[in-house]
């Protein structure tokens, strides 16, 4: 069964990017230097949102993957060993997207924090800048070719890795932003998050348009 995205109305007058059966991405408010996006999954579980609104326009995918990124850490529960201490931050590492690391930037300027701690960006600019020191790994699809390799270094290590290619599960990845019908959808491979010792909230997994494997 397929689940889509769509902006609907919520309370304050803001829209809120919900997922869902039956549901379609449609429409994303914007002004030119601020873009807002409250991400619920299921039933009526709302993220932060902030800024103000004005003329409805379509997002671009870069915009909408730097939502996903910034709102997985509510929906992901990682090994006590992935952090260094109790207050350690949440790093979302963006290799090979610019657009999207800037727009990630731009969504957490104000400051973000989940469960206490703050999320932060780092950018990668070339592969020996990966290592264990983030809990989100982007891998564009610029870097496809590196992908296996990639994978292998990052592999046991509770990283959550997030790719854009269309054989990205196959290869190992843990979840996959894809395009579809004019929509980004969301494709999960259990069997990946198990062996990085990660535990996908339910809600998420109800949110995926394919999820394969099975939860340990």
């Amino acid at each position: 069964m397929r689940r889509e995205l769509n902006l609907q109305p919520a309370t304050g007058g803001r829209f809120g990017l919900r997922f869902g059966s039956f549901w379609s991405l449609r429409h994303l408010a914007s002004r030119a230097e601020s873009f807002v996006w409250t991400l619920t999954v299921g039933a009526g579980l709302v993220i932060g949102t902030s800024a103000v609104l004005a003329t409805e326009v379509a997002p671009l995918d870069f915009q909408v993957k730097a939502a996903f990124l910034v709102n997985f850490p509510k929906y992901m529960d990682w090994p006590s060993a992935a952090f260094a201490g109790t207050n350690s931050p949440i790093t979302v590492a963006i290799f090979g997207d610019d657009n999207v690391a800037g727009e990630f930037g731009n969504m957490i300027e104000g400051g973000r924090t989940v469960s206490g701690r703050p999320v932060l960006l780092k950018r990668i600019t070339k592969e020996e800048q990966i290592g264990t020191d983030c809990q989100i790994l982007f891998i564009a699809s610029s870097e496809r070719q590196r992908i296996p390799e990639i994978l292998e270094k990052v592999k046991g290590t509770g990283i959550l890795t997030v790719g854009e290619n269309e054989d990205f599960l196959e290869k190992g990845g843990v979840i996959n932003l894809v395009h579809r019908d004019r929509k980004i959808r969301l494709q999960i491979n259990l069997d990946a998050a198990g062996r990085a010792h990660l535990k996908i909230s339910t809600r998420l997994l109800m949110a995926a348009d394919v999820v394969r494997g099975k939860s340990e």
